[in-house]
């Protein structure tokens, strides 16, 4: 019976695609497991950092995308993987920009104690690590401890400005238009 015969092939296809398509799945499982291991093994991260040296960066590439890492100097490396099916659940962040250097940050630094010119001795030493400085000014009232308040986006250089007043706490500006991207208010709390 012819109709009944191109019925049982329709079936076989829709039954060979479906096997088909768990098979290119369980594929792609293994391969994700293996390059997984791979960049383990290799020494880079699963969270886009890159590897320890240019020879495991040049094998990590090789290993991820099928494709040499161009280099100065030719490097020879052995890669073994062992696949292992282990299921994975990665997330991908944004890569963060590098820290800022000095040069391109802003800092006012104001007094809230009353010793006279400790703003502008610290805005001095600011200068001389290379930090943009606004002119010093004065806090409207005494703090016990320092504060270094930042807008959004300089929480890691705040965090290297915050090496020179140790005793300072890190937080977000609570205003809407500060007079630098970082403004250092030392307290009672800061020791020159």
């Amino acid at each position: 019976m012819p109709g009944r015969h191109a019925s049982d092939d329709r079936r076989r296809l829709q039954r060979d695609l479906r096997r088909f398509g768990l098979l290119a799945l369980g594929v792609l499982v293994v391969l994700m497991g293996a390059g997984f291991a791979a960049r383990t093994l290799i020494g880079g991260s699963t969270d886009g950092e890159p590897a320890e040296d240019g020879a495991a960066a040049a094998a990590q590439t090789v290993a991820t995308t099928g494709a040499p890492l161009a280099t100065d100097a030719p490097t020879t490396t052995a890669l073994t993987t062992t696949t292992t099916a282990v299921p994975t659940t990665t997330t991908t962040e944004a890569p963060r920009p590098p820290v800022r250097p000095p040069s391109q940050v802003g800092v006012l630094v104001l007094n809230a104690t009353s010793v006279a010119g400790l703003a502008g001795r610290f805005t001095d030493e600011l200068a001389a690590l290379g930090y943009r400085t606004v002119p010093p000014d004065n806090h409207p009232e005494n703090l016990d401890s320092s504060v270094i308040w930042y807008v959004e986006g300089y929480d890691r250089e705040a965090a290297v400005v915050a090496e020179q007043a140790p005793d300072a706490e890190l937080v977000l500006f609570p205003g809407d238009a500060p007079r630098a991207p970082i403004t250092v208010v030392l307290g009672a709390s800061y020791r020159e």
